[in-house]
């Protein structure tokens, strides 16, 4: 039984250092070691990045709408202001739009089931611990409750017809 106490306090710390992640409110923003900085300065975690790169570095449009996507949630989920979270949420929703727009998979010659499965991938690199998926279930909840605006016909922060296809 001894032994099992220092397992035990160890989790009790863990969630309570989720709970102060947790609690910033009132235009707060998690802490930056929760997605620490890129060391490439492309605004996401390295390891990301290299995901993308690995499976779309040929492949110019799918690699911008999939870093766009992830751009935007790595930045949604730490936003913690009521106020702002609706900006960050419309930026995901046209950020999904863009990687599953018919521009973007004609461009990147893939199908929406193909570019589902890498999506998936993406989300579960990029919320691969505790704390950060605490705070995508924070974030979805909240988003939940965020109506639909409309989405632009052309949801991406890029040009998709620019890019080689």
């Amino acid at each position: 039984m001894l032994s099992k106490l220092p397992l035990v306090c160890l989790l009790a710390l863990t969630l309570a250092a989720m709970a102060s992640w947790l609690s910033y409110q009132d235009g707060k923003r998690v802490p930056a070691s929760v997605f620490p900085a890129d060391g490439n300065g492309d605004l996401l975690r390295d390891d990301v990045g290299q995901l993308i790169t690995q499976r779309f570095g040929a492949n110019a449009a799918a690699s911008a709408a999939t870093r766009q996507l992830a751009r935007a949630w790595q930045s949604a989920v730490r936003q913690l202001d009521k106020e702002k979270r609706s900006r960050e949420v419309g930026r995901v929703r046209a950020a999904l739009s863009c990687a599953l727009s018919e521009a973007t998979l004609s461009k990147a010659r893939m199908d929406a089931p193909t570019m589902l499965v890498f999506i998936g991938q993406l989300h579960a690199q990029l919320f691969d611990s505790p704390a950060r998926q605490a705070l995508w279930q924070q974030y979805e909840q909240a988003a939940q409750a965020i109506p639909y605006d409309v989405t632009p016909h052309n949801a991406c922060d890029f040009d998709v017809t620019a890019l080689a296809g």
